[in-house]
């Protein structure tokens, strides 16, 4: 079996026994289609083992939890003996590939972490592992569940939503740019970006999302803001600003933690059932 990938192409000669997960995403994609990874990243916003919420009683004993910041460790891959490593959820490839090929072929993603979406993951995962049809229903059944969602709120037609996430008291990430997976999650549901927001999707460099200052908060108020805080004490912080009164007067607000505002800005398989969830209280507000 040989897929293609950015960094050239993977083969496998047969099917994969001892997989290694080097993200959430990708430990996602094999979950979803019956492969339990020997080894997967801590989720840092997940519990004090490091499972991700959405994984809470699901994930058994067989899968170690490493630790993946502030860089993976190569020993500890390594001993885990791996007969593929999945890494298409890597954001650092271009920087691991080489090491870690040399321990056991590696899936490297399609363009880049950045760029693929979750059904183009699921489907290079499924392929690598040789369960390409179990890969192809499980994305049907993930985005029949987006499609439920959207039908069941007929209110967000047309209705404008702002997804940001504040670093620190003195910088908020607009997330607003066409490509961004938050955007194109929101706009599943039927939504579009607030106009406020247009001219400020990235920054010079291209590369991170684009910034506002407290004072700007203004322009993140739409008929559903949804808004990233690192800590308590950022959004109390920012929620005293004056700019910040039109983001609580207009629309719905909905501050939401760290692990919400990751899984909506690098949604996975099975976050996204979890994600729904946690927003549908919201989705039901909007006027």
């Amino acid at each position: 079996m040989k897929v293609k990938h950015s960094l050239g192409e993977t083969t496998v000669q047969a099917a994969p026994q001892r997989v290694v997960a080097l993200s959430a995403m990708d430990l996602d994609a094999a979950l979803s289609i019956g492969v339990t990874p020997v080894g997967a990243p801590k989720d840092p916003f997940g519990d004090k083992a490091g499972v991700s919420p959405w994984l809470t009683g699901k994930l058994t004993p067989g899968t170690k939890l490493f630790n993946a910041a502030p860089d993976i460790s190569f020993e500890e891959i390594a001993a885990l003996r791996p007969d593929l490593i999945l890494a298409t959820g890597d954001y650092a490839i271009a920087k691991h590939y080489t090491r870690l090929s040399q321990i056991a072929p590696t899936l490297a993603p399609g363009k880049s972490a950045a760029e693929d979406s979750w059904q183009s993951r699921q489907g290079q995962v499924g392929t690598v592992l040789g369960l390409g049809d179990a890969a192809g229903r499980a994305v049907a059944e993930t985005e029949g569940k987006i499609q439920a969602v959207a039908d069941a709120h007929p209110n967000l037609k047309g209705k404008t939503f702002s997804v940001s996430y504040a670093y620190a008291a003195d910088t908020i990430a607009t997330i607003s740019a066409p490509g961004d997976f938050a955007v194109r999650f929101m706009q599943s549901l039927g939504m579009e970006v607030t106009a406020s927001l247009k001219g400020n999707e990235k920054t010079a460099s291209q590369t991170q999302p684009g910034r506002l200052s407290p004072e700007q908060a203004d322009r993140l108020a739409s008929d559903l803001t949804v808004i990233g805080f690192t800590s308590p004490q950022v959004r109390d912080t920012l929620e005293k600003g004056p700019a910040f009164a039109k983001v609580k007067s207009t629309g719905v607000y909905v501050p939401v933690d760290n692990a919400t505002i990751t899984e909506l800005r690098n949604p996975s398989i099975l976050g996204i059932p979890w994600l729904l969830n946690q927003l549908s209280p919201s989705l039901k507000s909007v006027k």
